[in-house]
């Protein structure tokens, strides 16, 4: 198998489809209503896609908290029985039995059960908003199969519903049959999706499908395909950088232009979330997330650093919230607060499309790089400071390190620029290629029970 070379409107859907807990290979009744009578209007399309978005919300603290593990953002120093899972991610010990694991596995399955499940009803309906559900499902089943891929390596695909006992004889793809499949599906999505959000703002636009669609390519070593593709996203009129970093976290400007692709949360709806890394002191030497190690490769006089390197005092319940996770709580549901969390920020595209031209243009790569890097108030960098391949590589994962901080890209990050192993062994820690990717959960092995449909992934 080869290695990596390596928005969302959350409402409660009136129609779930399929259990809290279903997988690929564990499904269940839709629910009470039959499909049959469900289907039948433009309003019943677009609570099954609210069901879709829906599901990004069960996987969030994968992304929050537990992928910071795996990289140098987080760290648990003891470990107890309540955090054993997380302790065994951050140690690179993890076994096939990970309860996280297991979770996220299940989660994004189910979201792919769902996209599936709306497409197929799709089919031959005439429906006034048919092209943007379907542009809207497309892209969510890419990004819920694009996680796994990353996790777990190549998995089992499926573009339809399918019963228990099919799903269990549906072999691991192929990592051609996966990029096939991501491009084909993030393209189409892109032809489908308005250029421009409307009032329902965590929706979906083009430029969600393309920037996502020039990830999946990096992730696939296509950098020329990347730049194409991201260069449609730099010149969308709709989005652009903020004027600061902390603009783009600022609950008074949710959803701004800098934001692509993000987890919308409402906390006067009851519908928002705990805080996030909050802790019970501001003296950061007793601080352990994010951790000293990760916030080294910040300078104090970067912008950025403000927002993972202090805290704000909630006298309330004494805590005291990150900065930039910081918002208030809601009058009504008193322990809500509202902050968004982003998958796909315009930062991101123009990083990618650094990192996309890098080989060919290193002074044009530096251009775009420091676009974040002086929004933060840092020099601009040259091709006197950076005059390698290898500088410019280690340079931009130490810029996205710092413009995503606790965004759920880091470990990603390192992994597709090729210095995760390097890395984490000068840290002391003990891992090679295999921990790349996760083991695939056992209880899927079980279920299957044929090595040759699904089989461990290396190492595990």
């Amino acid at each position: 198998m080869k290695r990596y070379f390596q928005t969302a409107l959350v409402l409660a859907a009136g129609l779930l489809f399929g259990a809290c807990s279903d997988s690929f290979l564990q499904q269940y009744p839709s629910n009470n209503i039959t499909e049959g009578n469900f289907y039948q209007n433009d309003n019943d399309f677009n609570q099954a896609v609210r069901g879709c978005y829906a599901r990004l919300k069960t996987q969030i603290a994968f992304h929050v908290n537990y992928i910071g593990y795996r990289s140098d953002e987080n760290q648990l120093t003891a470990m107890a029985v309540s955090n054993q899972a997380s302790y065994d991610i951050d140690h690179f010990i993890e076994k096939a039995n990970n309860s996280i694991l297991s979770d996220v596995w299940d989660a994004w399955y189910s979201g792919i059960y769902r996209c599936n499940d709306v497409l197929v009803h799709m089919d031959g309906v005439s429906i006034e908003n048919a092209s943007q559900y379907r542009g809207e499902c497309l892209f969510l089943r890419s990004w819920f199969y694009f996680n796994l891929y990353r996790n777990f390596g190549v998995v089992p695909i499926t573009r339809t519903v399918v019963s228990p006992e099919e799903a269990q004889s549906i072999p691991r793809c192929t990592d051609s049959e996966m990029y096939s499949l991501l491009v084909d599906d993030l393209t189409e999505a892109a032809s489908l999706l308005p250029d421009a959000r409307g009032s329902e703002v965590a929706r979906v636009t083009k430029a969600a499908a393309r920037a996502l669609l020039g990830k999946v390519h990096l992730t696939f070593g296509k950098k020329a395909e990347a730049k194409s593709v991201l260069e449609l996203v730099l010149n969308d009129k709709n989005y652009g950088l903020e004027t600061t970093p902390a603009r783009v976290f600022d609950v008074t400007n949710k959803m701004n232009k800098e934001i692509i692709f993000a987890v919308y949360y409402n906390k006067s709806t009851d519908s928002g979330h705990g805080y996030w890394y909050s802790v019970s002191t501001n003296v950061l030497a007793d601080i352990n997330n994010p951790t000293m190690q990760f916030k080294s490769i910040f300078s104090t006089t970067d912008a950025r650093y403000d927002l993972v390197g202090s805290y704000v005092e909630i006298t309330k319940n004494k805590l005291y919230a990150l900065r930039k996770w910081y918002d208030t709580y809601d009058a009504t549901y008193t322990t809500q607060v509202g902050n968004d969390f982003p998958h796909l920020r315009y930062a991101d595209a123009v990083l990618m499309y650094a990192e996309a031209i890098a080989d060919t243009d290193l002074a044009g790569a530096l251009t775009y790089l420091n676009q974040t890097r002086t929004r933060a108030g840092l020099a601009a960098l040259t091709t006197t400071d950076i005059t390698t391949q290898q500088q410019f590589v280690e340079e931009l994962a130490n810029e996205r390190g710092r413009e995503f901080a606790l965004e759920g890209q880091r470990w990603y990050d390192l992994v597709r620029l090729g210095l995760a192993v390097d890395y984490f062994r000068s840290l002391g820690y003990t891992l090679d290629d295999h921990s790349l990717i996760f083991p695939i959960p056992q209880s899927q092995i079980e279920i299957v029970n044929d090595n040759s449909i699904l089989w461990q992934n290396p190492g595990y």
